[in-house]
């Protein structure tokens, strides 16, 4: 029971890996996968080998907008060191320096009255104690001004004033410093301190300021001690009133920061190094922006998935258009293939010219070949599609140029038009001259409007000219590879196997030589039917050529090309039967012998369909009197005709010989005989299967009846000439 269900899993595996749409799948996926990795590796940007001071030897072009951090960061770090502080007036300060000088007055007022105290202090003990010594008297008086010094100076200290122990010795005692000495001090200071209030002191000036007023002191008439006390106490009160502020000033340095005009940008296409310049240090952090550094390469995940996502875009557009307008292609895997042939060729080529010139290939790169090759393989519509498509996924590849879209998309769809059904190879040629006209219009177009210098305008126009030459050399080139592989028959190949010039063709007229003009007729027959039912009108003629090239084997057992006695007369209506309707097979062989398109096999195969032998199955009946005749056995084996152009030629085959073997070829009579044939072949299902409606029937009718009325016309009868020479001799 395993084996049986591994045999089973193992079976369905097989299936799947055979299925049609599975192929299909993969030829889409692999093609897609294929086409966005030639389209990141020629849009992601060239990467360099440099480092600081290496001398380049490129010639670097920024591959798109990019701030130069280096610089901005340079200028903004000047803009902010430019900004002057934001100063505003602190009342505060002009308070303290009051309140502080205050507070030292009235400190050094205390010390002097509590000095004088302890003197008294002093001096009444020394009289009450008349053993007291000068010596000890001495000493308590300068150890009582020295507790008072001390005592001053620790008051001061809180006021941010500092004064040397004699200074302080000085101004507290009265015996040094006068009453008079003292007041006159004051005054002097009060008037320097309001001096201070109503100047504008800042950090910058604080000292020049001090300066001043030490200048203006040392020339005041005041002993050399007040005047020390006095530049002290200005040092130790003086302060900034206006100061900074931190706010305002920093939000003016985030201003001057932020300020646009720090910002330095590099545009797109302007030059970062050029050859033979060294690398300085802004240079190379630029290129590490850029992500154009090899030492310094990080992975753009965005600008992949980027890419991706637009690949993936495109490819469900053009599935999509597909499926709703060229069904048929869709889901045939030999159109399907095609077509992604062609587009990863023009991706591949679009690629390897920006390697070689990223400055012109937009100009150069040949995306009409697209066009062209799908226009002429499969279809016109299709073939515009796709040629959008590919302008769009190049158009990532050349960064975009806008010059470069509108070319495309305008000579790409008149190409596609232009070689549609070309019958002749001198055509596509003169579609390659009409090609590079059209480029050299658009892009003269686009270079006055991009007031381009005309050196510039005339190069362009050279490259673009021979783009037109050269998609036209290409497609005619990979044409016929392109049929050979994927055996399609294109106008163009059809034209070819027309020509008399064809082995078998002439194989026929040698060989055959009925067979041969029987051909020829019914290809007259067929074109004309089938142009006016809206068929390929070429492809019905040469398969009414070829259609009986099986009579090449036994040529003299076909009417056509008996000019003695009749070989059928020697054998049965079976063997007879046999042998006429072998020349299907006979022509499938020589068909495959000489490499014929499957599209013209077809119609050998099903030019008769499956219709009766009538003649030999009537001997059968009647001249044999074989009770065993079935009429099965006197069929061709079919198939029935599948396509216009076969039923055409099965029509056209019949009626050719009909008419041909009419002796009364009156031009009603003939009439009548095509419209019966047309409708025996009808009532006997050989129209079953292709899609002829009755309409189409009556007009196949007139142009035959069209074609073999000038063929059969009436004429007169030429006049006896011997008998007037011989009467009327020169």
């Amino acid at each position: 029971m395993f084996k049986d269900k591994e045999f089973h899993t193992h079976g369905l595996f097989k299936l799947y890996i055979k299925s049609k749409k599975l192929h299909r799948y993969l030829i889409a996926i692999i093609t897609i996968l294929l086409v966005f990795i030639v389209i990141v590796d020629g849009a992601l940007p060239k990467k360099y080998n440099l480092s600081l001071n290496d001398i380049s030897n490129y010639d670097i072009i920024a591959p798109r907008d990019v701030v130069d951090q280096f610089k901005t960061e340079q200028n903004k770090a000047t803009a902010v060191a430019a900004v002057s502080p934001v100063m505003v007036k602190d009342v505060k300060v002009s308070a303290d320096i009051l309140k502080n000088w205050v507070d030292f007055v009235l400190a050094v007022e205390k010390s002097r009255k509590n000095l004088v105290e302890k003197l008294k202090t002093i001096d009444a003990t020394t009289v009450n104690s008349e053993s007291s010594s000068s010596n000890s008297v001495e000493d308590k008086v300068k150890e009582a001004e020295q507790e008072e010094a001390l005592n001053l100076d620790s008051t001061i200290k809180d006021l941010n004033i500092s004064l040397t122990n004699d200074l302080l010795l000085y101004i507290i005692s009265e015996n040094r410093c006068k009453d008079i000495e003292l007041d006159n001090f004051k005054n002097i200071l009060e008037t320097q301190i309001d001096n201070i209030i109503e100047s504008d002191i800042r950090e910058d000036n604080l000292s020049l300021k001090i300066s001043a007023i030490d200048k203006n002191i040392q020339s005041l008439k005041l002993s050399d001690e007040l005047k020390y006390i006095g530049i002290s106490l200005i040092k130790g009160l003086i302060k900034p009133n206006w100061v900074v502020d931190y706010s305002a000033t920093n939000k003016k340095k985030d201003d001057a920061s932020k300020d646009p005009k720090n910002t330095v940008s590099i545009e797109k296409g302007s030059r970062i190094l050029a050859i033979g310049e060294k690398v300085s240090p802004d240079k190379l952090a630029l290129l590490e922006e850029l992500n154009l550094l090899q030492t310094k390469s990080k992975f753009d995940f965005a600008f992949i998935g980027g890419v991706f996502v637009l690949t993936l875009m495109l490819s469900f557009f053009l599935i999509l258009y597909m499926r709703h307008f060229s069904r048929r292609s869709l889901y045939s895997r030999r159109d399907l293939s095609i077509i992604c042939i062609v587009i990863f060729l023009v991706v591949l080529i679009a690629r390897g010219l920006y390697e070689i010139s990223p400055q012109y290939s937009p100009f150069a790169v040949p995306v009409c070949i697209a066009a062209m090759l799908i226009s002429i393989l499969l279809e016109l519509k299709l073939a515009i599609l796709i040629n959008m498509v590919l302008t769009i996924a190049v158009a990532i590849i050349v960064k975009g140029d806008i010059s470069f879209i509108y070319m495309s998309i305008i000579s790409g769809t008149f190409s596609a038009y232009f070689v549609s059904n070309s019958t002749q190879r001198n055509r596509l040629s003169l579609a390659g001259v009409i090609i590079g006209v059209v480029n050299m219009i658009i892009i003269l177009c686009f270079g006055i409007i991009n007031k381009n210098d005309w050196n510039t305008i005339l190069k362009n126009n050279i490259i673009v000219f021979m783009n037109g030459l050269g998609s036209m050399v290409l497609t005619v080139g990979i044409l016929p590879f392109m049929e050979s592989i994927f055996n399609i028959v294109t106008p163009l190949k059809l034209i070819e196997l027309a020509n008399p010039n064809h082995p078998l063709i002439k194989r026929l007229l040698l060989e055959a030589p009925g067979t041969y003009h029987h051909s020829l007729m019914v290809g007259n027959l067929a074109e004309v039917a089938t142009e006016t039912i809206g068929g390929n009108p070429i492809l019905a003629r040469v398969g009414a050529y070829f259609h009986d090239v099986g009579k090449l084997k036994r040529p003299h057992f076909f009417t056509e090309n008996q000019m003695g006695e009749n070989p059928h007369d020697k054998i049965t209506a079976n063997l007879s039967t046999l042998i006429i309707t072998s020349h299907i097979n006979d022509g499938i062989e020589l068909a495959d012998k000489y490499k014929l398109p499957n599209i013209i096999k077809d119609i050998i195969q099903q030019h008769h369909g499956d219709t009766l032998v009538a003649y030999f199955f009537h001997k059968a009946k009647t001249v044999e009197k074989s009770e065993d005749a079935k009429i099965e056995n006197f069929r061709y084996q079919g198939p029935k005709p599948k396509t216009k152009e076969a039923a055409v030629v099965l029509l056209a085959d019949s009626v050719e010989a009909a008419v041909r073997s009419m002796t009364d070829k009156t031009e009603g009579k003939i009439e009548g005989l095509i419209r019966k044939i047309i409708k025996d072949k009808l009532d006997d299902g050989q129209l079953d299967q292709c899609n002829l409606t009755l309409k189409d029937l009556d007009t196949i009718a007139s142009a035959f009846m069209k074609v073999l009325s000038g063929f059969f016309h009436a004429r007169e009868k030429y006049p006896e000439i011997k008998p007037l020479i011989k009467n009327n001799p020169i």
